[in-house]
């Protein structure tokens, strides 16, 4: 917790910030006169040891809200997490929430996920917070993702050289997305493929970034987004 707080406290310095690639859809609602900020889809190890703080700035009414992994159960295998803060009795008026993460292995520190904007008509009960996570919505690293018989499939191989050929099945038709990470989680080759029919397809990385260059050897994860739904199996490239 110590290094916890000793990360963020340096956040005002922008020191240790990077914005535009962290994960997932930031937003939020009011309901009873209570804010619930919600993180969707943030991209976490997937069995995360999480610690969440959330400050809230009175002088103008800003809240920030930081989510960190403290790596301390790793699993080889990266999903998607929903996360939902709740603020209780907050004062009447107009309130920014930034959300920030810091994911596994990430050396940058935290970076900014996003912001929204919320109202709160009136105040109710004392000052509190909480937060939560929902379960991993991907699946862990393995030769095919786990799914129903006719549920959206992920396959590649565990081990490989370039090129890479990466195997879905759609159970219905929709558009297609396909990504691959590295274990900090940064997004380094995207494949949009748009409006794909029911049924196996696939497709070859070239083991190559959006920029062109060669990746190392290492791990890598890819990421199947498709019809509201995602899957992620972790690739070895031995190049």
């Amino acid at each position: 917790m110590k290094r916890y707080r000793v990360l963020s406290g340096v956040l005002a310095t922008l020191a240790f910030v990077v914005t535009g690639l962290a994960s997932g859809k930031v937003s939020s609602e009011v309901k009873n006169d209570v804010a619930y900020v919600h993180h969707d889809s943030a991209w976490f190890n997937c069995c995360p040891e999480m610690v969440f703080e959330i400050k809230l700035h009175e002088d103008t009414n800003l809240i920030d809200i930081y989510e960190e992994d403290l790596d301390i159960h790793p699993c080889d295998c990266m999903c998607d997490f929903d996360f939902t803060h709740k603020i209780e009795g907050l004062a009447p008026g107009s309130y920014v929430a930034r959300v920030w993460e810091n994911n596994r292995f990430d050396t940058q520190g935290f970076r900014l996920a996003g912001e929204t904007s919320f109202i709160i008509p009136a105040q109710v009960g004392l000052y509190r917070t909480t937060s939560a996570r929902s379960e991993c919505g991907g699946w862990p690293a393995a030769q095919e993702a786990p799914s129903s018989p006719e549920g959206l499939t992920l396959s590649t191989p565990s081990l490989a050289r370039s090129p890479v050929e990466i195997g879905y099945v759609l159970p219905e038709a929709a558009s297609v997305t396909i990504a691959v990470y590295d274990v900090i989680g940064i997004k380094l080759w995207t494949l949009n493929l748009g409006f794909r029919e029911a049924g196996e397809h696939s497709v070859v990385w070239d083991t190559r970034s959006d920029a062109g260059q060669p990746v190392p050897k290492g791990i890598y994860f890819v990421r199947l987004k498709a019809a509201g739904e995602s899957r992620s199996l972790k690739l070895i490239v031995l190049r």
